[in-house]
């Protein structure tokens, strides 16, 4: 029997922000189950596709949802958190995939997939077409 393609929704959400965000993709995989690992690359691969045209805002909306532990305790400690000021430079995919796959292994982000948090970047996740798989970065309370 020959599995079918199936396409599933991706959706990257920061608290406390809204519109200009990673935009929802759609991951094309060829099985209704799938690893962390392997869903996490589709989305990136993905969303650096969408934004590409815009170089400017494809590295704001990246930094703004993987951007490190270590890059926020760092600029914190000068006061500020901003994001990079260099010219943009065009995202290299493996990079940013790579960059993805380290914020979620530290937590810097979770996965939803059917309502259900996943952990590890080895799990497998059975996918549900028309079920959207959310990306939730994490953030810190005011105050708290």
């Amino acid at each position: 029997m020959v599995a079918a393609m199936v396409d599933i929704e991706v959706r990257s959400r920061v608290p406390g922000t809204s519109g200009d965000g990673l935009p929802a993709v759609l991951v094309r995989l060829a099985d209704d189950r799938s690893t962390v690992r392997e869903l996490i690359r589709r989305a990136v691969e993905e969303q650096v596709r969408e934004l590409r045209a815009d170089a400017a805002r494809c590295r704001r909306v990246l930094d703004r949802q993987y951007l490190s532990d270590d890059d926020l305790r760092a600029q914190a400690a000068t006061g500020a958190i901003r994001m990079p000021s260099q010219p943009p430079a065009d995202p290299n995919v493996t990079t940013e995939v790579a960059r993805a796959h380290r914020a979620f292994a530290r937590g810097t982000f979770v996965i939803f997939v059917g309502g259900r948090q996943v952990v590890d970047l080895d799990e497998e996740v059975a996918l549900r077409l028309g079920e959207p798989v959310v990306f939730l970065r994490l953030v810190a309370l005011v105050g708290g």
